[in-house]
């Protein structure tokens, strides 16, 4: 009887001491949707004894490696006691507030934020849905960051909430988040959006779309699911209880972004339709979700723990975005979503695009991941001759790698095992990998020395050995077979009645006769032309001829001759070897995890 009443006791000792421990609780509130603001309240009751409490909105989103202007949004800002006296505060930085508590217990803290960038999937609302990205719309302390927290949204009225937050049973729209950084990466959608749950392995789904559009559900369905089906086979599990695919329709839709157990997909209304389209789009939920392993549980050491109000920088970006695009595609075809003579089309793609391109040259992958912060998300106008791309380029080195492992060890080990081993050393662990533990775990997968591959193709801007890499598998380059067209060097976008010109290599015919980006293109030759036409019309014309282009610079006409050159890189194809050996055919097969029908295909 003692013993039980010593237990009762330390029971409610305990009970007593937790309830004294700080708690918080956020409110999120929709009054009026058309306004485009969200009604935002976070309690902290419990407060230690200070003075003062200092709330930050982060300046910068998971997924997206730029400083943001997310405080911009802030409209109103107040805060009181928990008796509802008004509490001074005032900005000390253009993201942080400072709260004169006077060692309140309980601080209420009160704010509107401007939603309407759908586009950048930060925060959006207006009288259609509500979108929340919760690193741009909720404000954190500090001190109390790894606290559990509880979320309450009020949605507009007809409209429900869907989240990868558990939700709690006794209290509706309110849900529970470990802490600050899982409710930043938990994102909600709130409308009238469809639901349509599945489950993988035991484990629930969820399909989440927003908006009108030709999709079939089922299709959608089954297809996403075998998706989850082959990624989880990949890396030998699902690690999360539940997972939320969002999906918003409309006309600009496109592009994702990865969270935690859940990603953020947008796509065109009706490009079910089309079955490139469609692959593509299924491409991107490859992407998004091979992400849920490589970057928010695997992850760069620079980032394992998010530094809210500052630049994290990184220089292994190149895998966490490179090496998820080498794979997102590639286990679409292990999926049967694409055929090996797909592929192939996107490989050539990728290797012309990789040739093409004069910044990779000039700029390392470990330097563009590094400086993504100030580079490549600034998307500037001279990028394509003076940066590499982490993405594409991340993809090239990582499929060179893939088979520069699969020919050293004579297809016994690969890419796909060096991922696996580093994900269960550090993401099992909770710490993170530099480009020195990824060099260090190929060479004990592979048994040999990768410090040449490293310096030349991730420290360096070494050409990519292609032909040598494909050979690997059986397949070699052929120049494609139509006669070359002379060669401008520039790319254009149609904006309504003018032709802009987006792109201007360096070191051709248009770059050295002085066009420049942003250029209005006019006429070619004294006659008009748009984007659709410039190639038909350079198909008529011979290398060495010189034309004339006309461009508007600055509302000022200005003329250029230029002396047409042909492509300084031939495009070519990526076709199978006519007598691969025994170790090519089966490392192709191995590689692609092809159906027995395709394997021989020609």
């Amino acid at each position: 009887m003692k013993v039980l009443l010593g237990l009762l006791a330390g029971l409610t000792l305990f009970n007593a001491t937790m309830a004294q421990h700080p708690t918080l609780s956020y409110t999120l509130g929709m009054s009026r949707p058309s306004t485009h603001l969200f009604e935002v309240e976070i309690t902290f009751a419990n407060l230690d004894d200070d003075t003062a409490l200092v709330l930050m909105l982060p300046v910068w989103r998971p997924g997206r490696y730029v400083v943001l202007d997310l405080a911009g949004g802030i409209v109103s800002f107040e805060a009181v006691d928990g008796s509802g006296h008004p509490l001074v505060w005032k900005k000390t930085g253009k993201s942080a507030w400072m709260i004169e508590t006077k060692r309140s217990a309980e601080v209420v803290v009160r704010y509107r934020i401007l939603a309407d960038e759908f586009a950048l999937r930060t925060r959006g609302l207006n009288s259609e849905r509500g979108f929340v990205d919760g690193s741009a719309v909720f404000m954190f302390a500090e001190k109390y960051r790894w606290l559990p927290l509880t979320l309450t949204v009020h949605p507009f009225p007809g409209w429900h909430v869907t989240t990868p937050l558990d939700p709690l049973s006794d209290r509706p729209n309110t849900f529970v988040a470990r802490n600050y950084d899982h409710l930043a990466d938990s994102p909600l959608e709130i409308g009238t959006q469809k639901d349509f749950v599945f489950h993988v392995r035991g484990k629930q789904h969820i399909l989440s779309i927003a908006g009108e559009g030709s999709y079939d559900s089922a299709r959608l369905v089954a297809d996403i699911a075998a998706i989850v089906e082959q990624h989880a086979a990949f890396w030998g599990e699902l690690p999360y209880d539940r997972y939320v695919f969002f999906l918003a329709l409309s006309a600009n839709g496109g592009g994702g972004t990865e969270h935690e157990n859940s990603c953020v997909m947008g796509a065109r209304p009706f490009l079910f339709q089309d079955s490139s389209a469609y692959k593509n789009f299924l491409g991107l939920v490859s992407h998004e979700f091979f992400h849920t392993w490589n970057v928010k549980r695997l992850r760069p050491a620079g980032i394992t723990s998010y530094v809210w109000m500052e630049e994290n920088y990184v220089e292994e970006l190149w895998v966490a975005e490179g090496t998820t695009s080498y794979y997102d595609d590639l286990l679409l075809v292990r999926a049967g979503f694409l055929s090996e003579q797909e592929y192939r089309t996107r490989l050539s793609k990728a290797i012309n695009d990789d040739r093409a391109r004069p910044g990779n040259a000039r700029q390392s992958l470990a330097e563009a991941s590094f400086d993504a912060w100030i580079k490549y998300w600034k998307s500037s106008k001279h990028a394509l001759n003076y940066e590499t791309d982490y993405y594409s380029r991340g993809a090239a080195v990582s499929f060179v790698l893939d088979m520069t492992i699969r020919r050293v060890t004579e297809n016994r080990r690969s890419l796909d095992d060096v991922l696996r081993t580093i994900y269960r050393r550090c993401a099992t662990a909770g710490r993170g990998y530099t480009n020195a533990d990824l060099q260090a775990v190929c060479e004990e997968v592979a048994g040999t020395s990768f410090k040449t591959f490293f310096e030349h193709f991730v420290y360096g801007a070494r050409p990519l050995p292609w032909e040598e890499a494909l050979a690997v598998v059986g397949l070699e380059t052929v120049p494609q077979a139509a006669e070359q067209t002379p060669w401008l060097g520039i790319t254009t976008m149609d904006e309504g009645q003018k032709t802009r010109i987006t792109s201007v290599v360096a070191g051709s015919p248009a770059f050295d006769a002085g066009v420049d980006v942003n250029d209005e293109l006019v006429a070619l030759n004294g006659y008009r032309v748009r984007s659709s036409d410039v190639n038909a019309r350079l198909r008529t014309m011979r290398e060495g001829e010189r034309v004339t282009l006309t461009v508007f610079r600055d509302d000022r006409l200005r003329t250029f001759d230029v002396v047409l050159q042909l492509p300084s890189v031939t495009p070519i194809n990526v076709v199978k070897m006519q007598k691969p050996t025994p170790l090519q055919a089966i490392t192709l097969a191995s590689w692609l995890s092809l159906p027995t029908s395709e394997k021989d295909s020609p």
